[in-house]
């Protein structure tokens, strides 16, 4: 696990407890993507609010935020 990741997880955990980051990791320098999962399924609506959650780091980096998918 990366420090970002235990990072998001630890700020995520106190406001949104039942979501799993499944992956954090930044791409091409500049973009930092994000997996995350929920035992309720991952609707558009719970990445906008993970979203809105970290949003000191889109000072940084573009931020996505999705689900794997079902499998």
């Amino acid at each position: 696990m990366t420090a970002i990741q235990s990072e998001i997880e630890s700020r995520l955990a106190g406001v949104e407890p039942d979501v799993e980051v499944l992956l954090a990791e930044i791409v091409t320098g500049s973009t930092l993507r994000l997996f995350i999962d929920h035992p309720d399924g991952v609707t558009l609506a719970l990445c906008e609010r993970v979203t809105g959650h970290l949003e000191d780091y889109r000072d940084r980096y573009a931020l996505e935020v999705s689900s794997p998918g079902q499998d």
